[in-house]
């Protein structure tokens, strides 16, 4: 039979408990005392301003520790005030968003403004130069699709004054005529359109032709054709080509452009010169509408008569000398002859005596 371990009392347990506890409480009172008993004696026997050497290795040892607490309080204490000021931070964001947004579109309407005065300052000054043929200032609120201005609309019309075949001007020189007119709008037809045609000259030399545009969606250039030029003229690249005022839409004298090119052979339409229109037909915004009715003839010519055909001579038959003796019987005053076909004409001419037969009879 084994035998059976017996149970220790449960008051000796508890002793063996509180003595454990006891030794231990007498070693960390120990220790304490044995580490504040050192610094104290340390601190008493260090001099001056010199450090001690466990002064020194304990700074060192506490040293990144109090620099990492110390961060993190600030982190703690920043990130507490950050949350505490986050609904101030947000509202003066957006205020602030807003209003960088209103200046910007404050901003982008003055640089508008600004070269919109620009452009009505040189219409204000071509206005000036143009009083005399009564302008009218429109603003452009259509056109064809393509680069070039070829046709477009304008807000003037009838109601201001707007007919068909009025010259339209900018700053720069001449842009075309208006060719269809409403109430309140007109559709204006520029001179680089093919469909266009007038009378010009070169100001210089004073040649005129007919210029037409030459200008298509895939042109790289705005161009012009002077055609039918003298045969023998002086035009030379450079020279300013200005309206003749003979086609009865345009006034005299409006700059149109330079010439550019002049031909060497004469084409299809006699000499002719290419020329460079002076207004930027790429960038048109505002326009001057030229109301003064050009000087037109009061009826038209009459046309050249075609010369009727020259007659035809025809022959007659010539009578027989020996049918008919040719004889005249003289009566006084008249005279008898015979006719074509042999009959004896009656009197016809009662010749008035001359003033030689008094003569002779005196």
């Amino acid at each position: 039979m084994p035998k059976l371990k017996k149970k220790e009392p449960k008051n000796r347990t508890r002793n063996t408990r509180r003595r454990r506890v006891l030794i231990r409480n007498v070693l960390l009172s120990v220790i304490t005392l044995a580490v504040v008993a050192a610094t104290v004696f340390f601190l008493v026997l260090r001099s001056g301003a010199q450090i001690s050497i466990v002064e020194n290795a304990i700074g060192s040892f506490f040293s990144p520790v109090q620099s990492a607490l110390s961060g993190a309080a600030s982190g703690v204490k920043n990130f507490v005030a950050n949350q505490r000021n986050y609904g101030k931070l947000q509202a003066a964001y957006e205020e602030l968003s807003r209003e960088n947004e209103q200046l910007t579109l404050e901003l982008a309407a003055a640089e508008e403004a600004l070269l919109e005065n620009e452009r009505l300052k040189s219409l204000l000054d071509a206005s000036s130069s143009y009083e005399s043929l009564d302008p009218v200032y429109a603003r452009v609120i259509a056109r064809d699709a393509g680069q070039w201005f070829s046709t477009f609309s304008i807000n003037r019309g009838e109601m201001h004054g707007v007919s068909k075949d009025m010259a339209v001007v900018t700053g720069d020189g001449l842009v075309g005529c208006v060719y269809e007119v409403g109430l309140n709008y007109a559709n204006v037809r520029t001179i680089i359109d093919p469909r266009s045609g007038l009378g010009c000259l070169v100001q210089r030399t004073r040649d005129d032709g007919i210029l037409r545009g030459g200008t298509s969606d895939s042109s790289d250039d705005a161009q012009c054709y002077l055609n039918y030029l003298p045969r023998v003229n002086n035009v030379v690249p450079g020279d300013v080509v200005v309206t003749s005022g003979t086609d009865s839409v345009y006034p005299k004298g409006l700059v149109i452009g330079t010439v550019t090119q002049v031909s060497l052979s004469a084409g299809s339409d006699g000499n002719y010169a290419v020329v460079e229109p002076a207004v930027d037909f790429v960038h048109i915004e505002e326009v001057l509408v030229l109301r003064d009715e050009v000087e037109k003839a009061s009826g038209s010519l009459s046309p050249i008569p075609t010369p009727s055909p020259a007659p035809t001579a025809t022959a007659s038959p010539t009578p027989d000398p020996n049918s008919m003796p040719m004889s005249t019987e003289a009566v006084e005053g008249e005279w008898n002859w015979p006719s074509a076909n042999g009959a004896t004409a009656a009197p016809n001419v009662r010749l008035e005596p001359l003033p030689e037969d008094s003569w002779a009879e005196n």
